[in-house]
């Protein structure tokens, strides 16, 4: 089992969660983390906890993570000398503790998702809601909310709802590398206010509604 868990610090609620890698007793959980959320987004670092014991080309018996790391050297070298200097600077000024280190992040993001999602209840009432065939997820954290929407979501009308609403969003369907998600668009929350989402979500139903017709 792969857990891949960037946004596992940032939950709407406080207090910590623990890791399905916490709880594995059997070494069955691969868990992927990652510095640019928690850190310094710019410095694009990750990590894996991979401590299964697995068989090396030659037979030996290795740590997955040892086998990892050298396919990893094969293909991208070494991850850069200042981002890990960076990251391990940041670690060490926190005492390596990322998640007392990240609740002003976490307060701030469980407070944008809260009004981000008040506020798609408000301009899309469930009758409207039902009318459109719009829908939305409820994160339970993070700073993402995908939209179901009742047109295509590609990138042309991203353009025109960014020329007209000043509104940006992301289209979902990359995300589907076996296709789909053509009527899927995200919503980040992470660098604005709780004024600015109001703004956009009122001027994003507007475009919503008239994509509709």
């Amino acid at each position: 089992m792969i857990e891949d868990n960037p946004y596992g610090f940032f939950a709407r609620e406080p207090g910590a969660r623990p890791t399905l890698k916490a709880l594995d007793g059997r070494r069955q959980v691969i868990h992927l983390g990652s510095f640019a959320k928690t850190c310094f987004p710019g410095a694009r670092l990750g990590y894996v906890v991979a401590d299964q014991r697995v068989l090396a080309p030659d037979g030996r018996s290795t740590l997955l993570a040892d086998e990892l790391a050298k396919l990893k050297s094969m293909t991208t070298v070494n991850t850069p000398a200042l981002s890990q200097a960076v990251i391990g600077g940041m670690l060490l000024r926190s005492d390596c503790r990322l998640r007392e280190a990240n609740a002003p992040a976490r307060a701030h993001y469980a407070a944008n998702l809260d009004v981000l999602l008040r506020e798609l209840e408000r301009h899309f009432p469930p009758a409207e809601r039902d009318r459109l065939g719009v829908s939305w997820n409820e994160p339970a954290g993070g700073f993402f909310a995908v939209l179901h929407v009742p047109f295509t979501a590609d990138e042309q009308a991203m353009e025109r709802c960014a020329r007209e609403h000043g509104v940006l969003w992301t289209p979902m369907a990359p995300f589907y590398p076996a296709g789909g998600g053509e009527r899927r668009l995200r919503l980040s929350i992470s660098a604005l206010s709780g004024r600015q989402i109001e703004t956009g979500v009122a001027r994003l139903a507007e475009f919503v509604r008239a994509e509709a017709h």
